[in-house]
């Protein structure tokens, strides 16, 4: 019997959620933002096996006037 590959099957399961900072390295907005996403993923009490990986938002979008806003994230 061939073995298993995995690969594909633990990248289905992860999950990347960016954050700003001001979210990141606050307990209670952070548990917040954990909560909302493990509802969307079908239970806010648990991760039912995804591998969610939180990331502080490291890019940036300039407009004309050299405002200087986090890229894809609403303020």
């Amino acid at each position: 019997m061939p073995e298993k590959d995995l690969t594909n099957e633990f990248s289905a399961r992860t999950v990347h959620v960016t954050v700003p900072a001001e979210v990141a390295f606050n307990l209670d907005r952070i548990q917040t933002v954990q909560k909302e996403i493990l509802g969307r993923l079908g239970c806010s009490a648990c991760c039912s096996g995804f591998d969610i990986r939180f990331d502080i938002a490291r890019r940036f979008v300039v407009d004309t006037d050299l405002q200087v806003q986090p890229a894809g994230l609403l303020e």
